[in-house]
């Protein structure tokens, strides 16, 4: 029920679908009166992966809880499960003996990953197979990174995208090709200039574990209550970036403080690893990290259908009950997203392959 490995056999299509120049063309139009927006954002590129067709479910651990503070703002003491508490422990020491690449300003962190997106409920948007994904984060965010897939269509498939924020020339580069309805060419012995994005390596990081509690709440950004979001910028603090084994301990560290999160046991992820994974349900679907069974190093994340679950956070408004959502969401245990990292290793150049 937890095997996420995709079924054999499927086609692999590499063109764009119906629709997708069309839909890019008037994207990039539009930018021509509006301030560029960063397409890095961790959200964005989560959800630009390269998709497949698996299904999930959940596995709750026992739901033993001990009362713990609860999040920025909230007086009232929440419950955290103690069997998630334990897994994110483990995983706190095991990130802790991680070494350390020390990356260069210069450099890029190379990220290869095993991902699935299930497709949305635009009928233009044809599903395609569980593929690669091979990303080039600068380091610095001063040098134009680069995204390749291989398995279904999509942003990064073929050549690649670059990724590049603030760069007047390649805006110009990228407007020129979808009005001759082309693919912007990647070449890499040329990249695009003027980049300013984020830095690939997440630095200035709080030194205790409270400390990085807080943080987790203070700086997230999304609407979601605040128990959730701060779950949810624990995966997007560390998807394709760099962070030192030091402060990614203490990341896992904090997250157990986070009030609603609990173990889904017997995980089989992208690449057939057996993990553990600790998550956390809000309005049906349920975001997790998933951990090796046996070693607890970190393997990736995924987001599953969850209609049981009666968690809910402090501040939450009343919502619908999940159940009454099914053909929106899709059955329980199917899975929505996972991403399994692969490789994760320092490179000179955007394109570059690891030795």
């Amino acid at each position: 029920m937890n095997d996420l490995v995709p079924p054999s056999g499927l086609p692999v299509r590499r063109d764009l679908p119906a629709g997708r120049h069309e839909a890019r063309r008037a994207h990039l139009m539009s930018e021509l009166s509006a301030p560029r927006r960063s397409f890095r954002s961790r959200a964005y590129r989560r959800r630009v992966v390269f998709g497949g067709l698996a299904a999930g479910g959940l596995a709750a651990g026992v739901a033993v809880a001990v009362v713990v503070p609860a999040g920025s703002g909230h007086r009232a003491p929440a419950l955290v499960n103690v069997g998630a508490t334990e897994v994110l422990t483990r995983a706190s020491r095991a990130a802790a003996a991680r070494p350390d690449l020390r990356p260069r300003p210069d450099q890029f962190l190379y990220v290869e990953s095993r991902v699935y997106q299930r497709p949305g409920p635009d009928p233009k948007v044809e599903p395609g197979q569980a593929g690669v994904r091979r990303a080039w984060q600068s380091i610095d965010g001063r040098r134009a990174g680069l995204v390749r897939g291989s398995g279904v269509s999509g942003v990064g498939g073929g050549a690649g995208s670059w990724l590049c924020t603030g760069s007047e020339a390649l805006r110009r580069r990228e407007i020129a090709a979808i009005r001759k309805g082309r693919d912007l060419r990647v070449d890499l012995a040329h990249p695009p200039t003027g980049c300013r994005d984020e830095p690939a390596r997440l630095s200035g990081m709080p030194t205790g574990v409270e400390g990085m509690r807080r943080w987790l709440y203070e700086r997230s950004r999304g609407s979601n209550p605040p128990d959730v979001q701060a779950f949810v910028t624990v995966g997007d603090s560390i998807r394709e970036r760099y962070v030192e084994p030091r402060t990614l301990s203490l990341l896992f560290a904090a997250a157990a403080r986070v009030p609603g999160v609990t173990v889904t046991r017997g995980v089989t992820d992208m690449v057939g690893r057996k993990g553990v994974a600790v998550g956390q349900t809000w309005q049906g679907v349920r975001h997790e990290l998933v951990f090796d069974a046996r070693t607890y190093a970190y393997l990736g994340e995924r987001e599953v259908v969850d209609l049981r679950s009666t968690w809910r956070p402090a501040g939450a408004s009343p919502s619908p009950s999940p159940s009454g959502r099914v053909g929106a969401l899709g059955e329980h245990g199917a899975l929505v997203y996972a991403s399994a990292e692969v490789r994760v290793a320092v490179t000179d150049r955007a394109g570059q392959l690891p030795r």
